[in-house]
């Protein structure tokens, strides 16, 4: 009959932390009754129990009367030469035998002669996780000669590293041992050294999991026959890698065991309620429903104790009202309900709970936060704002085990290389997210992402876009939108919204997404967001910049103290980052100059689709039905009409050469915050508002000229688009459209924010039609070999 042994497990002997915060205040690892583990082990199946604490056998020997146990312990060890420690699970042993032990564990390699010349079964416990980060091949490359046993399932740490252990187990051969064995001048110590054995293990810490990993063999009456099917490798592992969520719900579990032990024997009313919805919460259900039994047992303890008026003192009034109107509302208990159907879990029931009512919470604060800055209230904004920190700490068990529980990728494929020589499929960088705050809007940094996302689908590369907005138009990319807690406009830029996203769930979807690269456009809250998670979860981050947000705002503000901290913002978003692309040789300098190394900057691939903007397109129509006249020369501007586009250079230009007598119009395609000041102020323009495919491309197609006077814009699309349709351009020479531009060839370069400056090289271009045509099919031509397919590979490869 097939015997099972979670073979790795701890109880409350396991009372010493590993992290030094938790030490300081004598947070233990464990609070779990061995003979509460026993029976709960024994209704899942199990066939013997025992326990591994840390250096400890306590929790074995308060069993040890129990039928089907035996004596286990987790003992950490250390390579001499080092002192890097490696966790070794012993099996089966007796209490003299455990005293060698802890004698003996600061030397790894004298340990592990006791332990073979003793007959104990042994394994290395998860050999990669390394929370220190000093594991490197060379020790894994010595782990390999000197034990037989691994853990190859460990039911608390991340999947991955169970994933990557079996990997580089599975992969070596023979002459690899014999290449370890010289390079680290060490002799295998067993038999058949490339061949290793899988053990697995729970690893629970909070009770809440035991088994969820384990071992079967086919037989064993008793726990030795049972370990000499293990030692001779005739064994099956069960079970999976834990998660961030599964992390974090037992260490609530093991706060409020905390908690429950500081308080022991305070008579307060609020911990039979508190106590009643935290077990709700570990449960999974609604904390805030009770049973009428409940609700008069609550009461009546209160009034016996004297203590149910300590519910209404003004210094727990503070959070009362806040709560009491979020839960009592039906809309809040449906939504609560919604988000946990079909959830069978009860650690993913919790988390949906939580990052729900810490969403809304979180709004409503922040929300606060920003009517006051709005009204001038600074240190009221600042009251609101500081709200937040408690519910900070009552979210830390979830940030925690999102940060604890991610393997670095970068280590483990070093590691990898270095033992095996290659990395498995899980750590190649093959699966990537794409965070923006826009994704629909009229600019150059929605246009990039849909078509990369676009080509990268055409070229079967898997790359998600992720965004929140309230909904989503785009059709035919893979998106992932998370519906926001709610929008915010911009001062000065009505037209853009700021969503506020829910942070939990972008953190949990980009780790159970297994994502190995994060790609950020945006420096707003989804960027944030995105970033915050790419450092947690230890993924590689690649930024691009997009747009030059501290010129912008010196624009739209006027002031100068606004720009130096937009500045030094950005400074700080984009210095966080593995890589950053950047659209221009201009912009690549700027940032060298402010303190980004150069071997972190690149420039960014950038396509076009030739075959849509194209001269045969043409037609004297299309701008005649906006009003200009068949004899006017077509002076043509697309893009975003706001102030930092610098159209007044263009217009002043306009007014100047009318003066002159020259027969132009003023063409705009687009819309944004200054297009309705535009209109009353210049109606002598046309206007078509925005435009997108064949209509746009006719737009470019019929106009004789593009001018775009710009000197905030990083590269300029919509110059290249021109250049396609065969149209000769003017542009500044700020930013990156003048690096698009070859002065004198294929269209002029004039001095930014120069009126004269512009209005001459217009001039040049009007009088001149054979100039004029000559440039623009020189531009046509340079453009031609530009796709967004050859584009998108090229920024594949450089970030693999």
């Amino acid at each position: 009959m097939p015997a099972k042994v979670d073979l790795h497990l701890h109880s409350r002997f396991s009372d010493r932390s590993a992290e030094w915060f938790f030490r300081r205040f004598d947070f233990p690892d464990s609070y779990s009754d061995p003979r509460r583990l026993y029976k709960v082990l024994k209704d899942k199946g199990m066939t013997f129990v025992t326990l591994t604490d840390h250096n400890r056998i306590d929790g074995c020997l308060e069993i040890a009367d129990l039928p089907g146990t035996f004596l286990s312990e987790e003992v950490t060890a250390r390579f001499p030469e080092d002192k890097v420690a490696v966790h070794l699970l012993v099996w089966n042993l007796s209490e003299a035998q455990h005293r060698e032990i802890q004698g003996l564990r600061d030397n790894l390699y004298e340990l592990q002669a006791y332990l073979a010349q003793q007959g104990l079964v042994h394994a290395v416990a998860h050999p990669l996780y390394d929370k220190n980060r000093q594991l490197t091949a060379d020790h894994l490359q010595r782990l390999i000669l000197l034990f037989k046993h691994f853990e190859g399932v460990n039911g608390l740490r991340d999947t991955l590293l169970s994933s990557v252990v079996q990997y580089l187990l599975h992969s070596l051969t023979p002459a690899m041992i014999e290449e370890f064995a010289n390079r680290q001048n060490l002799a295998p110590t067993h038999p058949e050294p490339a061949r290793k054995i899988l053990v697995a293990g729970s690893d629970d810490h909070a009770g809440i999991f035991p088994a969820s990993a384990y071992t079967e063999t086919p037989g064993g009456r008793t726990p030795s026959d049972y370990l000499r099917f293990v030692a001779d490798g005739n064994c099956l592992i069960h079970g999976h890698g834990g998660t961030p969520i599964v992390i974090s719900h037992g260490l609530y579990n093991l706060a409020y065991q905390f908690a429950k032990d500081k308080f022991a024997g305070a008579v307060n009313p609020n911990l039979g309620f508190l106590e009643i919805v935290f077990s709700r919460f570990m449960e999974g259900k609604n904390p805030t429903q009770f049973t009428l039994g409940e609700k008069i047992a609550l009461v009546s303890n209160g009034i016996l104790s004297g203590k149910i008026f300590d519910l209404v003192k003004p210094a727990n009034l503070s959070i009362w009202p806040e709560l009491a109107n979020y839960f009592g509302s039906p809309a809040v208990q449906a939504q609560i309900a919604r988000e946990t159907e079909g959830v069978a879990e009860p650690e993913r029931r919790a988390f949906l709970l939580v990052a729900l009512v810490s969403n809304q919470l979180a709004f409503r604060f922040f929300d606060k936060f920003v009517h006051q800055i709005r009204g001038g209230n600074v240190i009221e904004a600042v009251q609101s704002l500081s709200a937040l920190l408690p519910m900070g700490v009552l979210l830390g068990p979830y940030f925690y085990g999102f940060q604890s529980q991610a393997p670095s990728r970068p280590r483990l494929r070093e590691i990898c290389l270095g033992t095996v020589g290659t990395v498995p499929p899980e750590l190649e960088n093959t699966k990537r997210a794409w965070f923006t705050d826009t994704l629909e809007d009229v600019n150059g940094v929605a246009t990039t992402i849909r078509k990369m996302t676009a080509a990268a689908r055409e070229n079967g590369a898997e790359l998600i876009v992720v965004t929140s907005r309230e909904s989503v138009g785009v059709h035919g990319i893979p998106i992932k939108n998370f519906p926001p807690i709610g929008e915010f406009e911009l001062p000065e830029y009505e037209l853009q919204k700021l969503s506020f996203p829910p942070v939990l769930h972008m953190l949990d979807y980009i780790q159970r997404e297994r994502f190995s690269e994060v790609i950020i456009s945006t420096p707003g809250p989804v960027g944030l967001t995105a970033l915050l998670a790419a450092k947690m979860l230890d993924l590689k981050t690649t930024g691009i910049y997009h747009t030059d947000f501290p010129q912008y705002v010196r624009i739209l503000t006027q002031d100068n103290y606004m720009e130096t901290l937009a500045s030094n913002f950005m400074h700080w978003f984009y210095s966080q980052f593995d890589l950053v692309y950047v659209n221009s040789e201009y912009y690549r300098q700027r940032w060298i100059q402010n303190g980004l190394p150069k071997e972190r900057l690149k420039l960014l691939p950038r396509g076009l689709d030739t075959h849509l903007f194209t001269p045969a397109l043409r037609d004297p129509a299309f701008w005649e039905s906006y009003g200009k006249a068949p004899d006017e020369i077509g002076l043509l501007y697309v893009g975003r009409v706001s102030k930092e586009k610098n159209l007044d250079v263009a217009i002043g230009a306009f007014h100047k050469l009318r003066a002159e007598g020259l027969k132009i119009r003023m063409l705009l395609v687009g819309d944004g915050p200054y297009l309705r000041e535009l209109r009353e102020q210049f109606p002598e323009g046309c206007y078509t508002g925005y435009l997108n495919g064949k209509e746009l491309a006719t737009a470019y197609a019929s106009a004789d000229i593009f001018v775009f006077p710009s000197t905030t814009d990083t590269f300029g699309n919509v110059v290249l688009e021109a250049q396609a349709a065969g149209l000769p351009c003017v542009v500044s020479d700020h930013g990156g459209p003048q690096e698009l531009v070859r002065d004198g060839d294929v269209g002029l370069v004039t001095r930014g924010l120069d009126v004269g400056a512009f209005a001459a090289a217009v001039r040049t271009l009007v009088c001149d039609p054979k100039l004029r045509a000559g440039m623009g099919q020189r531009a046509r031509d340079r453009v031609l070999t530009r796709n967004w397919s050859n584009a998108f590979r090229q920024f594949w490869d450089e970030t693999r």
